[in-house]
């Protein structure tokens, strides 16, 4: 499979937020944890791929988002391929995190946002928690595949929409860290593809890309044959730039 990713921090700030992870079971050598990146990778499964978004609003978001996903890359071999050991794992991981915030004075409310695509020889499996995202491409559409764990998703699926409206888009309600498992509210563990039926197109993103671009916008870059994934990339991240994008941005493109 081929991995398009490009990470970019945002405007005016000091570190990027946002990390990916490719984690590729049994060599090290393809396996590793990007942030401010542009590139391509010929990799295969099993694997691991990841996005991991810092919270904005509390300290340490670049620390937070990496830490995780090294921990994750270092103990790819627990994801294994079942739902409750995926869940135990992501459980772990932010018991890991909480604690590694509180040796750390001023940073132990750290957090970040959490989605990872497992795929192997039973299938796809996805594992979130907060508003990074994995969709897949179906024929000409884009599908959405994890559900944002924010107060606007919440106060739309009540039906509340005037107060969705005035709402913050980016507030989260489910994370990993922020100095208590109390704030992992929601964790989504899914098998969503069976063995032999992976092929496709799967996009991963965080927040500065998808609150900044429609899905038309995607579909049509996405849908092209004239220009590589590494360069639909560019024209995503301008696109988000040119919506006012200011939050760091991160896109995977994963063909399988």
């Amino acid at each position: 499979m081929k991995v398009s990713c490009q990470i970019r921090m945002g405007l005016n700030k000091e570190q990027c937020e946002d990390h990916a992870l490719l984690a590729v079971s049994g060599n090290p050598g393809a396996s590793r944890v990007l942030n401010e990146f542009r590139g391509e990778f010929e990799i295969s499964a099993p694997c691991i791929l990841a996005v991991a978004d810092g919270v904005g609003g509390n300290p340490g978001g670049n620390e937070a988002s990496g830490f995780v996903l090294r921990e994750l890359l270092r103990r790819s071999s627990e994801a294994r391929p079942d739902e409750q050991a995926l869940r135990d794992l992501v459980i772990s991981l932010n018991n890991d995190l909480i604690s590694h915030a509180a040796g750390i004075p001023g940073k132990e409310t750290m957090a970040t946002t959490f989605t990872a695509l497992v795929l192997d020889d039973t299938g796809a499996w996805y594992a979130h928690t907060g508003n990074t995202r994995l969709s897949v491409m179906s024929g000409m559409f884009i599908r959405q595949i994890t559900t944002d764990h924010t107060t606007w998703q919440w106060l739309m699926d009540s039906g509340n929409f005037e107060a969705a409206e005035r709402c913050n888009r980016c507030e989260i309600q489910s994370c990993l860290g922020a100095g208590s498992s109390k704030y992992l509210t929601r964790l989504n563990v899914r098998h969503f593809r069976e063995a032999g039926s992976t092929a496709g197109v799967y996009i991963m993103t965080s927040d500065g890309i998808h609150e900044f671009t429609d899905a038309d916008f995607m579909e049509d870059v996405l849908g092209r044959s004239d220009i590589s994934d590494l360069e639909k990339t560019d024209l995503i991240m301008e696109e988000a730039l040119k919506n006012e994008s200011a939050d760091d941005k991160t896109i995977l493109i994963i063909r399988v």
